[in-house]
């Protein structure tokens, strides 16, 4: 009985013994770390490295407090987090809020994550990705707009697609889409037939039809707004959303070699949704626009300025990394895993984002499909052929 007991005993003091060895491999590492990249300052007479004052073992990772001398700045701690990833070959976080935190996760970001894997929340919300911290999710009440960039086969449409479903799954009733899928309706038209499909628009005469459809939309809700004193439709008891989706934002681009009606309707194009961009949140109307590489001319500005969450895939240049994220990063993302993307609010946070196939998607949304008369595109003119979503 004795060495039955025995046994278990050692092995928790093994296990015991090895986390607190490589608890103190990563401390020492760390400590090298400053003292080779000198990150200190003086204090009397002598160079001051910050000082461990606290190490907390949380599920996921092992974060470490630090003391730093009075003179340290921001900038000298940013260089920190890539070389201590390099060091310790794991994800690091460095945050510096009086104190140094630098967060040593166990877990790495998955190459591949699958969208059945994602977690069901309540809320217009959607999952962004998986990281080492877990999921991240989005409140597209919290902040109605948003961008995506890419470059093709990386995961921009997937994301759309995963969007797309969550969304239909967890607001059946509640939901519509108006989608302007600028690749000839390639990707998109296959699902032009659910009930919560408004309209799927695959050139740019048809993107300028349905867009009309949509100002004249925000017309009608901005006088019901006024009429019964609202701001925001967060605060009223309207439960439906409409999600304009905007795949291939290029292509509604005016370019120097067309005609003036052409570059007239394009023009028309991208300032409803600078219109949708600006005031369209508050009235309900949530705006997705992807592009595969982002220019001045190819991301409208009121549509950059007023979608505070940025989603990036790989792009090829650090210019277009700074167009869409207003940031480096994108550049360097890897070329050998579709789905690894950079999201941009208020922080900048590395993911992997869930994968849906084609094939599941429609499995997934079959259930909402229904039969619909093909509107001939005169009819799309009329003053009849409006949302219909209260």
């Amino acid at each position: 009985m004795f060495d039955i007991l025995l046994i278990p005993a050692i092995s928790g003091a093994v296990a015991l013994a090895i986390g607190i060895k490589s608890r103190n491999k990563e401390e020492m590492a760390i400590r090298k770390v400053f003292r080779n990249m000198k990150v200190g300052a003086m204090e009397g007479k002598g160079f001051v490295f910050p000082k461990l004052v606290a190490t907390e073992k949380k599920a996921d990772r092992t974060r470490y407090v630090y003391r730093v001398p009075l003179g340290l700045t921001k900038k000298t701690l940013e260089p920190v987090e890539e070389v201590l990833e390099a060091t310790l070959d794991r994800p690091v976080e460095v945050t510096f809020k009086k104190w140094l935190y630098i967060e040593v996760f166990h877990n790495e970001i998955p190459k591949k994550v699958s969208y059945s894997s994602a977690p069901t929340k309540n809320g217009w919300v959607v999952p962004l990705g998986l990281n080492e911290r877990g999921w991240h999710f989005h409140d597209f009440d919290k902040t109605p707009h948003c961008t995506i960039s890419g470059t093709t086969r990386f995961g921009k449409t997937v994301m759309l697609k995963n969007i797309m479903t969550y969304l239909i799954e967890h607001h059946p009733d509640d939901i519509e889409f108006i989608v302007l899928d600028m690749k000839g309706g390639l990707e998109f038209g296959k699902y032009k037939n659910l009930k919560q499909v408004v309209d799927v628009a695959s050139s740019p005469v048809e993107a300028f039809h349905a867009l009309g459809r949509v100002k004249v939309f925000m017309e009608q809700r901005e006088a019901l707004f006024k009429q019964n004193g609202w701001s925001n439709v967060v605060n009223t008891s309207i439960q439906k959303r409409l999600f304009v989706i905007v795949d291939e934002g290029a292509q509604l681009a005016p370019d120097r070699f067309m005609t003036k009606e052409q570059k007239d309707m394009l023009a028309a194009c991208q300032h409803t949704l600078g219109e949708i961009a600006r005031i369209g949140g508050a009235l309900g109307i949530r705006l997705i626009f992807c592009t595969q590489y982002p220019t001045s001319d190819t991301l409208p500005r009121q549509v950059k300025q007023n979608a505070d969450l940025k989603i990036t895939f790989r792009l090829p240049t650090g210019y277009a990394s700074q167009v869409a994220i207003d940031d480096y990063g994108a550049e360097e993302l890897p070329s050998d895993i579709p789905g690894r993307a950079i999201v941009k609010t208020h922080e900048k946070i590395l993911v992997q984002a869930p994968f849906i196939s084609d094939d599941e998607m429609m499995k997934r949304l079959e259930v909402h499909r229904i039969e619909k008369v093909e509107r001939r595109e005169a009819d799309r003119k009329t003053a009849e052929d409006t949302i219909h979503f209260e």
